[in-house]
């Protein structure tokens, strides 16, 4: 073999080498990015694990089952592309985070029928407890016929405490399940309207209904 020769095989052989090592080298900082990107679907995942389980137990709801399913370890499995895998764990983990945005939303509304006024959802609510306390009343009436003392007690006693209970269950038909925050992150005392001279007036609405069927009917 001639020297030239030799230099030349010299020659491949070290640009064969400096491939090889420019290779592995792409090559490490490539799994190093992926690791480095796995960690950070890991801590999201985490926080997001996280963050669910509070809001359910804030909610008093159950904590659904955040364990993946064999179907679904069986298709990340199945991917080629550890990129196209990460990708679609991004694209998953941002849907949550806009799900788990648009529950504490709507949390953050009252309680009983959030979409409409809260006039309408306390005279819902006044106006259930004094139809049930007039229906108690006409059944007095029935059972005993009206008429003495006991009457008059009967008008006034049970509307007012009908109206007593509906303010209670106002303040929780209004009252948000989760408080309002500033942009912060700290609560907010949330204003809940009670509109007693409501209860009042369906009160005494309430009691001239029974003063007609009970005196004047």
């Amino acid at each position: 073999m001639s020297l030239s020769a030799y230099e030349d095989l010299v020659h491949e052989l070290a640009r064969l080498d400096a491939d090889s090592a420019a290779s592995t080298a792409q090559a490490l900082r490539k799994l190093e990015r992926r690791k480095a990107a796995l960690k950070e679907v890991r801590t999201a995942l985490d926080a997001q694990t996280a963050r669910v389980a509070e809001l359910c137990s804030t909610l008093r709801q159950s904590t659904p089952d955040l364990m993946p399913t064999a179907a679904i370890e069986e298709a990340e499995a199945a991917v080629d592309e550890p990129e196209t895998a990460l990708a679609h764990a991004n694209t998953a983990l941002r849907e949550a985070e806009l799900s788990v945005r648009a529950t504490v939303r709507a949390a953050q509304r009252p309680t009983l029928l959030p979409d409409v006024h809260h006039v309408v959802r306390e005279l819902l609510v006044y106006g259930s407890c004094m139809i049930a306390c007039l229906i108690g009343q006409l059944i007095y009436l029935a059972a005993t016929g009206g008429g003495g003392e006991a009457s008059w007690w009967v008008m006034f006693l049970p509307p007012v405490m009908a109206a007593l209970v509906g303010y209670l269950l106002v303040g929780a038909a209004n009252r948000p399940r989760l408080p309002l925050t500033d942009r912060n992150g700290r609560p907010v005392k949330a204003v809940v309207p009670h509109n007693p001279r409501l209860g009042v007036t369906l009160a005494v609405c309430t009691m001239a209904l029974f003063a007609y069927f009970a005196f004047f009917a």
